[in-house]
């Protein structure tokens, strides 16, 4: 325990032991500059139990930071302890619990306290160098008070450094229609959207399975499965499906105890599912969690026809933002995301295996002359490598694939299951109807209203 400018910060290592401060934590979260889904208490309770299968070589320890004034939780913070070899030697890392899973993991904080918050719970982890090696705040973005070089580390017996950790991405939707909203794409991107659109529309019948309902989700995310085993990602060994640890921390997101309302949304070309997109919704934003699509219709575009519909759920479901993630700009700025830079801060005890190990990788760097440039690409370099030894598609037209018998009753069997429950089922004619842009001749007729989750 440490008191600092009338801020006392405590540390739990169990959630347990944080437990009674839920409700506070939850609310202070909301009433945050940055409400996320992943700074909620739900959140950590689900990412340290995924986190804790994928344990290092001296298991996983919670250091939950919270900060109080006056009896009151002004702030806090969620970090995992892990020991890791480091050039042959055990080494201790302290860094978020929710690193690479959150969009931009922060201390959160009551905005009137933020700044003597910020000193508090850094000078608490200070106070505690003797139990790591390695402190990281990866992914901090601009306006991050943890980010700026601390003279008082310098001189010490600690180094600091800051790395590159890739740009973030959010669309701005709120005020806007689906028209609108592509009104403000580029030329060219409207006429490359509307031309797959139509080519997929005339490649067989199209239709749209979305749903929130956490009865209806569970079948779904069967015809998400189903999709991923013919993606690119597959061969990439970076599914959802290809690895447990995933899929458990993906099927448990479905549950109803998660912050986020989970929906799915599926495309299916002649009854067969092509591509899907699992989405969150909290608060004020909707998160893309995961896209896929078959790669066997990468001719068609599918994966195109999924961003403009999630663009369209955000927007028709009230949303301000769709929170895209981290990664892939040069095709999430075509659909018009704002970009954040981030950065890592990292502090190293001075000659520790950690400290030795950054400096040999900045001296063999300097020699390359190889400085990380993330997410600076124009292609995705994995999906590159991982169907270099596949012929590309060569024409828009519809691709010869089918699916067997028992394929084709799975997949009606999950689509039945879906239209027994809550969701939305869109036909061709109801498609083109919603589309801002005209699909080719045929009738129309007006959609039924959609249950597309508003936010809460």
């Amino acid at each position: 325990m440490q008191a600092l400018h009338m801020i006392e910060v405590r540390c739990c290592h169990s959630l347990a032991a944080a437990e009674p401060y839920r409700e506070a934590i939850d609310a202070l979260n909301l009433a945050s500059m940055q409400p996320d889904p992943f700074s909620t208490f739900e959140f950590y309770e689900h990412c340290l139990q995924e986190a804790s299968r994928n344990i290092g070589v001296g298991g996983l320890r919670l250091w939950f930071v919270l900060a109080f004034s006056g009896g009151e939780l002004v702030g806090y913070a969620a970090l995992k302890q892990c020991t890791h070899l480091v050039l042959g030697v055990p080494a201790v890392k302290l860094d978020w619990l929710t690193a690479y899973v959150a969009s931009r993991p922060h201390l959160v904080s009551a905005t009137q306290h933020a700044g003597a918050v910020e000193v508090a719970v850094l000078a608490y982890l200070l106070s505690r160098k003797r139990e790591w090696s390695l402190l990281e705040f990866q992914q901090q973005d601009a306006d991050s008070a943890l980010l700026p070089p601390m003279p008082e580390i310098g001189a010490s017996d600690l180094v600091q450094q800051s790395w590159p950790t890739g740009v973030c991405w959010r669309v701005p939707v709120h005020g806007l229609s689906l028209a609108g909203y592509f009104a403000t794409l580029s030329k060219k991107s409207r006429s490359n959207v509307s031309r797959q659109m139509r080519s997929l529309m005339a490649a067989g019948e199209l239709r749209l399975l979305s749903s929130a309902d956490p009865a209806t989700v569970v079948a779904l995310f069967g015809l998400y499965e189903h999709i991923e085993s013919h993606s690119w990602k597959v061969r990439a060994s970076a599914g959802i499906a290809q690895d447990r640890r995933s899929l458990s921390y993906y099927r448990r997101l479905l549950a109803c105890d998660q912050p986020m309302l989970i929906v799915v949304q599926i495309l299916l070309l002649d009854g067969v599912p092509i591509s899907g997109l699992i989405c969150g919704a909290f608060d004020r934003g909707l998160y893309a969690l995961d896209i896929v699509y078959d790669e066997r219709y990468a001719a068609l575009a599918p994966g195109s026809a999924t961003m403009l519909l999630a663009i369209r759920l955000a927007i028709e479901g009230g949303f301000e933002f769709l929170d895209l993630l981290r990664g892939f700009g040069y095709y999430k700025s075509r659909w018009l995301a704002e970009g954040s830079e981030t950065r890592s801060l990292q502090i190293y005890r001075r000659g520790s295996p950690f400290h030795w190990h950054r400096r040999l990788g900045d001296g063999l760097r300097q020699w390359s002359r190889k400085v990380p440039q993330p997410d600076r690409l124009l292609f995705n370099a994995t999906r590159r490598k991982a169907l270099e030894s596949l012929d590309a598609p060569s024409s828009d037209a519809a691709p010869a694939v089918s699916a067997d018998a028992d394929q084709r009753a799975l997949y009606a069997h999950l689509v039945d299951s879906v239209l027994a429950g809550c969701g939305e089922f869109l036909d061709p004619p109801q498609l083109s109807r919603m589309l801002p842009f005209p699909t080719g001749p045929g009738p129309t007729l007006p959609i039924p209203a959609a249950a597309v989750p508003r936010a809460h």
